[in-house]
């Protein structure tokens, strides 16, 4: 059974200012929860029993509000970075003998996400991740050509993609991997992760989420986000 969990916590959140001129952002609340919590307790609930939370910006305001986690029936260590290491350029900086399987999440997401999911999926491979299905509106006909002739036509089409969800599943040997290719402190991020894995020749995968999911990266998903909570209550 999988036990650990990684929360990315030490982005600036420059996109939601001037909220986060203040307050980090994982400490912005969704209705009367900040976000953070909402993740800890959702890795709690799916058996998750230590979770390693990576600072950087206001970490001292992130520290003293969580602590070491037992008030949310966990324990919590923090990995601190000196400086932005990109979205897995701390996990450089787990215990130097971790080898463990480990679910790692953005810290600017609402999910109902079971992590169990992904820990079952590592059993198959050895980098997971979490799709999520999206449609967008195009108010435009689209012109599908091929050099300089017209193909087909599609009239303001609705087109799906499979966007990232920031959640994942790290087997032992993709953490082998990333210690001994970088060096303290230096930047990594997911997509070059997922680039060194290939070239490594493990597996990867993607699990799709059909349930809720909600990114609160921008000021103005933030306040959407909020008011659907408001309405609810």
């Amino acid at each position: 059974m999988f036990e650990y969990g990684f929360i990315m916590a030490g982005g600036e959140g420059k996109r939601l200012r001037p909220l986060t001129s203040v307050m980090p952002k994982p400490l912005l609340p969704i209705g009367e929860r900040p976000i953070i919590e909402l993740l800890i307790e959702n890795m709690k609930n799916s058996g998750i029993k230590k979770i390693f939370i990576s600072v950087n910006y206001k970490k001292e305001i992130i520290k003293n509000f969580l602590r070491d986690g037992s008030k949310y029936g966990v324990k919590i260590e923090y990995v601190e970075e000196a400086t932005q290491t990109g979205t897995a350029g701390s996990l450089i900086l787990l215990p130097e003998h971790f080898n463990k399987p480990l679910i790692v999440s953005n810290g600017d997401l609402v999910c109902n996400l079971d992590y169990k999911i992904i820990f079952d999926m590592l059993q198959k491979y050895d980098l997971v991740l979490t799709g999520i299905e999206k449609t967008f509106y195009i108010d435009f006909g689209v012109l599908h050509i091929k050099e300089d002739k017209l193909e087909s036509w599609e009239e303001k089409p609705n087109i799906k993609y499979i966007i990232n969800g920031g959640i994942y599943g790290i087997s032992p040997e993709v953490i082998k991997i990333i210690k001994n290719t970088f060096k303290s402190e230096q930047y990594l991020d997911m997509p070059s992760l997922w680039e060194l894995v290939s070239k490594n020749g493990l597996k990867i995968g993607v699990y799709l989420h059909n349930g809720d999911w909600k990114d609160i990266g921008k000021i103005e998903d933030y306040l959407s986000l909020t008011e659907e909570k408001e309405k609810l209550q």
